[in-house]
């Protein structure tokens, strides 16, 4: 079993996706702006950093040129150990907002207080994703745009649709629209877009790994734990013994559904069933009944129209 020093090195080489540790309690409507429902509205507003066209040598992803977002983050952590960084001490990782970290060890959460501790924030742009293509899937996806459709198209053994729908999630400001399904709209797991509750916890948990509190310290306030762990079930013992409380909203699920679920669920509303609509070769409800419980309903879309949800045999893959 791995030690304790060693899972916190892990933890800290994690890269930080944009928005993951996010917490959105500003009320609904606040909230809604950050899902996927609304993301073509968020993502435009944001456009006076972003705005740009393809360079002449991409590859398009989105439903036109002006819709990518050459600059937005896909992925990013901060390093300690190259590229010129120095890794702090324990005092100075702590007393860096957004920052935390032990004997050998800091992980930041954002850019800032990564470059303020002397890390070095390593990140992977859209520009700098897209130029990855090569050079058959930047002529598949010219083709695509020209076109209108991904249909049948295939490039070094991999489907057009399976080419963008990973950075389309982060790179196109009208996702789930992509250069594939130019005119897809963006859905939610609920057979009502409206019903879905953006900001609903659907699961939280408490870090006491920087606090490491004394096994007395720990269960007098409420926790379980030994001299290994400390174990809370609520914000307010957690906060008690020094550990910092982190929860995950249905929202940010809805961030990461990817084209092919949009597709799928638009597919299931415009026949009134799941059944026959595969999503990566299963069915669609297995892409959104694990989330019924951020609906209104309980429910979601597959659970509330019924059907054997893809029992038959003439399926409709939405990827393609």
């Amino acid at each position: 079993m791995a030690s304790r020093s060693t899972l916190r090195f892990l933890l800290a080489a994690l890269p930080v996706f944009e928005g993951a540790s996010e917490l959105c309690d500003a009320g609904d409507s606040a909230c809604a702006a950050k899902s996927s429902a609304l993301l073509q509205h968020g993502a435009r507003q944001s456009r006076a950093d972003d705005e740009s066209l393809y360079g002449a040598a991409l590859a398009p992803i989105c439903k036109d040129a002006a819709d990518f977002l050459p600059e937005r983050e896909m992925w990013a952590y901060c390093d300690f150990y190259g590229n010129g960084a120095v890794l702090p001490d324990e005092a100075t990782c702590n007393a860096q907002d957004g920052c935390y970290g032990g004997s050998g060890w800091c992980h930041c959460e954002g850019k800032e207080g990564c470059l303020a501790v002397g890390g070095y924030w390593l990140a992977q742009t859209c520009t700098m994703e897209v130029e990855m293509f090569s050079q058959e899937q930047r002529e598949m996806l010219h083709l695509a745009d020209s076109s209108g459709t991904c249909l049948d198209l295939e490039a070094n053994g991999m489907r057009a649709s399976d080419v963008v729908s990973w950075p389309a999630t982060k790179c196109c400001a009208s996702f789930p629209a992509t250069v594939c399904d130019k005119d897809l709209t963006p859905q939610t797991p609920c057979l009502h877009n409206e019903d879905f509750e953006h900001n609903k916890t659907m699961w939280s948990w408490c870090d006491t790994y920087q606090a490491a509190p004394s096994v007395d310290e720990c269960n007098s306030n409420g926790c379980e734990g030994n001299e290994w762990h400390c174990h809370c079930e609520t914000k307010e013992s957690c906060l008690a013994v020094g550990g910092r409380w982190n929860e995950y909203q249905c929202w940010q699920d809805l961030a990461y559904m990817s084209t092919e679920v949009h597709k799928g669920i638009s597919m299931a509303k415009s026949q009134h069933s799941c059944d026959d609509i595969e999503v990566w070769h299963s069915p669609l409800m297995y892409s959104v009944d694990w989330l019924g419980s951020c609906c209104s309903s309980g429910q979601s879309v597959c659970q509330e129209l019924g059907g054997s949800s893809g029992g038959g045999h003439h399926h409709h893959t939405a990827g393609r």
